[in-house]
């Protein structure tokens, strides 16, 4: 039908759009709110006015979201349309009975995963932040600026190109399978739009049985054998309706009854507090620090007369007790339990001091971005990760914030420090330093090497940046607590 041909068109245009402003709002790391109205973004930063909206949206329009606003959504159906554009034969689509067990077995997974604080799963399920990890693995990859010294990190790259072939490959095939099977975000709100004001019909008088409709279908829902539309899984594209010779199939106001008690909607379960309280001061673990920084609280005795000094030159490996994470994190807690390991943040970080994790934060937060000193450091006056985090797991800090911000403190190892074990003037650590923290003290033993003063230190890691200590530097970082 035209009227349906027109909204058909309309509602690509929009997908399109959306697609493309996320895609470029990622790709070049800028503020875009269209990354907070995404779903699972939206419940980790507490976003109540578009989980309201989507709520509304869904109950009156059915899964509209799906088909406008979800970026994977748009990538899978930009695959069905090349599929369609190579192949002289059109293949068409074909029902295929829902898979309920796996669908709702993943939306509970993935709600339990929220509520422990294991992340891993749903930022593997939630399709915006795959799509988002996509684009800045692709960005890191493609499009790294002069002068970056930024890598992507071999997980965080072999996930997102196993996210891009398993996506395309389906899609290729199946159109919108995943969408209805694996999808924590489909799934979720297929349970809604059950009940959703507006729903798929087809008018059995006028229907001529010709199945141009069930060929069209990507959401693989019309059920040929009764001509039944399963609401949780139509994802509103209207393809089916343009299709339809007979205007037999429309969009109306009567609500879909189903017989199968199986398939009546679920009320909604409670949802536990998501975090911590976002004022909740940072600390430092001092039990931790001070156990494996006995070198460094020698070498301060040392200075106050204390005979006990540390051996001249014994180099060893400076390892994060606890490594440190992206300025603008209220709490490690917080910050852990929100982060959809998404990338947008790693994708705006000019340095590329932001890497997502491999195994920093345990495998239970993998792929979770860290900082990652050494041959770069965290720029003084950049707020661009703070900005673009659509999860609330970071802050937004004006430049004036972020100055002042306390990614972590530095921890010294003399025996490591060429100035200390070698006796080589070095001192570039201490001049670098933007706030002073770090000064070139003379100790008991007439040496002379760094001490840091912690309350001056905010974590910027341009004294480990600087360091020229081989084979392993003088300074690391240590993340709060």
């Amino acid at each position: 039908m035209k009227k349906y041909h027109g909204i058909r068109l309309a509602r690509i245009a929009v997908a399109v759009a959306v697609a493309a402003v996320l895609t470029a709002c990622v790709a070049i790391g800028a503020r875009c709110w269209f990354t907070r109205m995404q779903l699972l973004p939206a419940v980790m930063a507490g976003g109540a006015l578009w989980l309201l909206l989507w709520l509304v949206a869904t109950l009156v329009l059915g899964r509209i979201y799906c088909s406008t606003a979800c970026p994977m959504g748009s990538l899978m159906d930009a695959v069905a349309r090349l599929r369609m554009a190579m192949e002289k034969r059109r293949r068409p689509y074909r029902y295929a009975p829902a898979s309920m067990q796996v669908r709702y077995l993943t939306v509970v997974l993935t709600a339990v995963c929220m509520a422990v604080g294991f992340s891993l799963v749903p930022s593997l399920l939630d399709p915006y932040s795959a799509y988002a990890r996509i684009i800045a693995t692709l960005r890191s990859l493609v499009a790294l600026p002069a002068g970056r010294a930024a890598g992507v990190a071999v997980l965080s790259a072999v996930v997102a190109a196993s996210s891009l072939a398993v996506v395309a490959a389906v899609a290729w095939r199946r159109g919108r399978t995943l969408c209805n099977t694996l999808c924590p975000v489909g799934g979720a709100l297929g349970l809604l739009s059950r009940v959703a004001l507006y729903h798929t019909e087809v008018n059995r008088p006028l229907c001529t049985g010709c199945l141009r409709c069930v060929d069209a279908c990507k959401g693989l829902c019309i059920n040929p054998a009764d001509m039944s539309v399963d609401p949780s899984r139509c994802v509103v594209c209207f393809d089916c309706m343009d299709a339809c010779p007979t205007g037999a199939i429309t969009y109306r106001r009567t609500r879909h009854r189903i017989v199968d008690p199986l398939m009546q909607p679920a009320k909604p379960a409670g949802t536990a507090a998501m975090d911590a309280p976002a004022d909740t001061p940072m600390r430092l673990d001092r039990r931790k620090f001070l156990a494996l920084g006995v070198v460094a609280a020698a070498a301060a005795a040392g200075s106050r007369g204390s005979g006990s000094t540390p051996k001249a030159w014994d180099p060893a490996p400076m390892v994060p007790l606890n490594y440190p994470l992206p300025p603008g994190v209220n709490s490690r807690h917080s910050y852990m339990r929100r982060c959809t390991a998404c990338g947008a943040c790693t994708a705006a970080c000019p340095t590329g001091v932001l890497r997502p994790s491999m195994r920093q934060l345990g495998v239970q937060h993998a792929m979770q971005p860290v900082m990652d000193y050494g041959a770069v450091a965290c720029l003084t006056d950049c707020n661009a990760c703070t900005r673009v985090c659509p999860s609330g797991a970071l802050v937004p800090l004006t430049l004036a914030e972020k100055r002042r911000f306390v990614i972590g403190r530095v921890r010294i190892r003399l025996q490591n420090c060429i100035s200390y074990g070698r006796g080589r003037h070095c001192g570039r650590c201490a001049r670098v330093c933007p706030v002073r923290a770090i000064e070139m003290t003379q100790f008991s033993d007439g040496r002379l090497g760094p001490m840091a003063r912690m309350d001056a230190c905010t974590g910027c890691g341009l004294c480990v940046k600087a360091c020229p200590s081989q084979p392993f530097k003088a300074l690391v970082v240590e993340g709060m607590e």
